[in-house]
């Protein structure tokens, strides 16, 4: 458990501080345009999140690197990718994108600034607000309302039949959840496997 939490607060700090990536290095931007692939990925996994929550979606507009390495993503775990030979690992380990519009599947999500909308999410950190005489219920309806989502960098295989990513949903020092998604391209259409893939919840 302790693990989880060290990790899911190292992941917290990668989100919130996109200038450095999970070795304390500054990732590279990288100026591909995003392909189709990559969206089709990104619009997947805010369509899926916000099927579960409800309410406005502050999604970053920077993605974060992926780290192969991170015990939080336990790509090296077998049961995560059996079978499947992800590239440019160390590239995606070192690098981030600008988001565009079209990566948002709906129409109550927007793109925002992730250092901005990381001040909003301190000011709204339900320890923070309930120690200021807020109730439970109101602290956290404001802290998710305040909620920064983040998604990392995509590790395609060699035929772009299968892709990993990770996202991290962020309301507090103690709010907040993420996992690692491994997708398979199925019919033309990537769909999310049940894979088991790294999770934290805090």
């Amino acid at each position: 458990m302790r693990t989880i939490m060290f990790a899911a607060c190292i992941l917290v700090l990668t989100v919130c501080s996109p200038s450095l990536d999970s070795r304390g290095k500054k990732p590279t931007k990288n100026t591909n345009p995003l392909s189709a692939d990559e969206i089709a990925i990104y619009r997947a996994v805010l369509r899926q999140y916000v099927s579960h929550e409800p309410g406005w979606l502050n999604v970053s507009a920077t993605t974060y690197p992926l780290d192969s390495s991170s015990p939080m993503n336990r790509l090296l775990d077998e049961q995560c990718i059996q079978g499947i030979k992800l590239e440019k690992l160390d590239e995606v380990a070192s690098s981030f994108h600008d988001l565009t519009a079209d990566v948002l599947p709906g129409e109550n999500m927007r793109l925002v600034d992730p250092s901005k909308q990381g001040k909003v999410v301190r000011d709204n950190d339900p320890d923070k607000t309930m120690r200021k005489g807020k109730s439970v219920d109101s602290a956290v309806k404001g802290a998710f309302a305040a909620a920064l989502f983040s998604i990392s960098e995509i590790a395609f295989d060699e035929g772009h039949h299968h892709a990993v990513v990770s996202y991290g949903f962020w309301c507090g020092s103690l709010c907040g959840n993420g996992a690692t998604l491994v997708f398979e391209k199925v019919g033309g259409e990537w769909k999310r496997t049940d894979r088991h893939c790294g999770g934290w919840i805090s």
